[in-house]
């Protein structure tokens, strides 16, 4: 009788692991039915832009008149316009821009939060987090007036202390820097979150190890922390340069493009060629132009910036 317990313990186990399966699977079509609502929006109210947007290109369409086939000709006049390369050029700049400023002031507010003492780090990430609620229009209306030309803020400090009073959105060398100012000093947002994130789970005897070693606290974040948090550099990247390339609502609202076209971003060029001009054709070409050139960069950051350690 006592041998016979092991192989009923042993039976028992196996039908109650055919028991688990079965009623799984008997969940299965359910589970299904229940996410097809879902996936049906998902599909409607995403997916099919997106695609139609990309076919869209290769139609010249005044959004009234049936769209007809033009091949790559919108493709190639704008690839050949006059401010193509001024486009490309100023992107690059807040493309750059917003990384370079992303990950140093984020990745550097989330060092300093996580080796606060535990109740002052609980009141600084929720203060530091707060602002991301705020509507994007209202912390552009907030900069506009900073940097208004002489009776903004901004001016009227640096007159205050005898520095030159800059025209921010009217020069042409500084109109970009106004725009890459909006927000300063840059904390709020999600980066600083997943750089948190991840320094809290960081392993603790890979750290106990740098401590007992005496690694100091600039060493520690160079040779532990950033390797160890490659994955979110990785993240931050690749997020904070979409949403450079996305984001023309502050160009749009502060400069339109100008003075000149010292703030002309593809973006914005798409937005007026699509809604201004009605030349929606002409705009998804530029729109799958910037697809292609994300879908790029994105590849490209993740192969550079794959984690190096097992």
């Amino acid at each position: 009788m006592a041998n016979d317990r092991p192989m009923d313990v042993a039976f028992m186990g196996a039908r109650s692991g055919v028991r688990r399966r079965w009623s799984l699977s008997g969940y299965r079509p359910v589970l299904g039915m229940l996410l097809l609502p879902s996936l049906a929006l998902i599909g409607i109210f995403s997916y099919y832009p997106a695609v139609r947007s990309l076919i869209g290109g290769f139609y010249q369409w005044n959004g009234f008149s049936p769209p007809t086939y033009s091949g790559v000709s919108q493709f190639r006049q704008y690839v050949q316009s006059p401010t193509f390369g001024v486009e490309v050029k100023n992107l690059g700049i807040l493309v750059g821009g917003s990384i370079g400023i992303t990950l140093v002031s984020q990745f550097t507010a989330a060092e300093v939060v996580m080796h606060m003492p535990r109740r002052a780090a609980a009141i600084a990430k929720y203060v530091l987090v707060l602002p991301i609620v705020l509507p994007p229009l209202v912390l552009i209306e907030v900069w506009s007036y900073l940097l208004q030309p002489g009776s903004g803020l901004v001016d009227r400090i640096l007159g205050g202390l005898g520095l030159p009073q800059p025209t921010w959105y009217a020069d042409p060398h500084l109109a970009l820097i106004g725009i890459l100012l909006v927000g300063f000093p840059w904390i709020s947002n999600l980066g600083f979150l997943i750089f948190l994130g991840g320094l809290q789970n960081l392993p603790k005897d890979v750290l106990d190890a740098g401590r007992l070693d005496g690694l100091g606290a600039l060493r520690r974040v160079f040779t532990i922390d950033i390797p160890l948090l490659m994955p979110q550099f990785r993240i931050v990247v690749i997020l904070s340069g979409i949403f450079a390339v996305q984001n023309l609502v502050p160009i749009l609202l502060l400069t339109n493009g100008g003075p000149g076209t010292a703030t002309l971003v593809p973006g914005l060029d798409m937005y007026q060629s699509a809604f201004q001009s009605n030349q929606y054709g002409y705009g998804m070409a530029i729109g799958t132009l910037l697809f292609v050139a994300m879908l790029i960069f994105t590849l490209i950051v993740m192969r550079a910036l794959r984690p190096r350690t097992r």
